[in-house]
């Protein structure tokens, strides 16, 4: 039997097939494209992005600088927020010191060794070599190199500061139930070396210097209507001070090493002392505000100077170990910390750390979540975040400014 084909044109049922089959592709194509594009609209909004200025160039751009900060955060740690923790970076070490453990971490947030201790006021004093773990208004004192600790002592008296240096002397200022308060040192085997004690004026600070044979003394005096300061250099081998310093109308709570020298900075001024005590230069201020704790090249103020004829505002100062101003620049804002890593600066607000060059140059800039507790410059743009209940590692990307 031979079947009749009624279709006058068959050529037309293949490319109605043919249309129907495109039809299909492009629908296809378009449901694909409306569910991504749905997809990216909420990926959008859960990201916080704000639709009233909603284009592709400014969503994509969004997107990747919400990539590039993803990236910055290379490790976090949390920890208690009670306010009885204290943390420093030691060794190559983060150490996390609370009221009950000590704890050492690497930089990539892996808990190495942990101790047990207890600790009401818990404080952590460093050097480049040494470090000290101290109960403050207590009487105990744990001495460590790296993770290992050497000694561990429990004094007469309270505790009121203390200071470590990089000859592994360690320098305590304690009350005193007869004097004001006393100064004591113990060598890195923990044994005592010198004490001293003050009947009328308070010991603010002291420390050893001079490879262990000097101890230099911060005093505050108050038998007078203003209250002053006393520095004291005093060898270990004899009783009376063989240099001292009497500066009135200021207080001087920060103390550095330079080589054999000393750097005393005041509420209102910087002091350059040589090994024999004899002030070297001085650089005044309206007022100081911090200063950078590494003073081995560059000495980095901030603070409000006032120059002739100019009027007075917040400045960074940089200067050089004759006192002279190298460098200065105006602050981003109030500045409550700074850190240096070789020609880098990194100053520190509530919420924000800065970093520029020591020139003056804005490098970038990071904003916390949380208002900041420390930041540490551990490269040219690697810096460690103090912030909230956590430490984590941020790079600065300096394209971005």
């Amino acid at each position: 039997m031979k079947y009749l084909n009624t279709n006058p044109n068959p050529e037309s049922n293949v490319i109605k097939f043919k249309k129907s089959g495109i039809v299909s592709v492009i629908s296809f194509l378009l449901l694909l494209a409306a569910i991504s594009v749905t997809a990216f609209i909420v990926y959008l909004k859960s990201e916080g992005y704000d639709f009233s200025t909603m284009s592709v160039k400014d969503a994509v751009a969004y997107l990747k600088d919400k990539s590039n900060d993803n990236d910055t955060s290379s490790t976090e740690i949390t920890f208690s927020q009670d306010g009885s923790v204290d943390c420093k970076l030691y060794d190559g070490y983060t150490v996390i010191l609370s009221q009950d453990s000590i704890k050492w971490y690497d930089r990539k947030g892996k808990l190495l060794q942990e101790n047990a201790l207890t600790l009401a006021r818990p404080v952590l004093r460093i050097s480049e070599k040494y470090m000290v773990v101290a109960d403050i208004s207590g009487r105990d004192i744990f001495f460590y190199k790296g993770k290992k600790q050497l000694w561990s002592k429990k004094l007469d008296n309270q505790i009121i500061n203390l200071d470590v240096s990089d000859d592994g002397y360690c320098t305590v200022v304690t009350q005193s139930k007869e004097f004001k308060s006393a100064v004591q040192v113990i060598d890195i085997n923990g044994l005592e070396t010198y004490t001293k004690l003050c009947a009328q004026d308070i010991v603010v600070s002291a420390k050893s210097i001079h490879d262990g044979n000097d101890v230099f003394i911060n005093k505050l005096t108050t038998d007078s209507v203003k209250t002053g300061t006393i520095l004291e250099f005093n060898n270990i081998y004899d009783e009376k001070p063989f240099a001292s310093l009497n500066i009135t109308d200021t207080i001087i709570p920060l103390v550095f090493e330079q080589g054999d020298n000393v750097v005393a900075v005041g509420q209102n001024m910087i002091l350059y002392l040589d090994k024999q005590g004899k002030e070297v230069w001085k650089k005044n201020a309206e007022s100081i505000f911090c200063v950078a704790p590494e003073i081995e090249k560059y000495i980095v103020v901030a603070g409000k100077f006032s120059n002739e004829g100019e009027i007075s505002g917040q400045q960074i100062v940089v200067l050089d170990k004759e006192g002279n101003t190298l460098y200065s620049f105006e602050q981003p804002e109030n500045i409550i910390g700074m850190d240096i890593y070789g020609g880098r600066l990194l100053l520190r607000t509530q919420r924000s750390v800065y970093l520029y060059s020591v020139k003056g140059k804005k490098l970038g800039q990071y904003s916390a979540r949380n208002e900041l507790k420390d930041a540490y410059l551990v490269g040219d743009n690697e810096v460690i975040i103090v912030a909230g209940g956590s430490i984590e590692t941020v790079k600065i990307d300096e394209s971005t400014t």
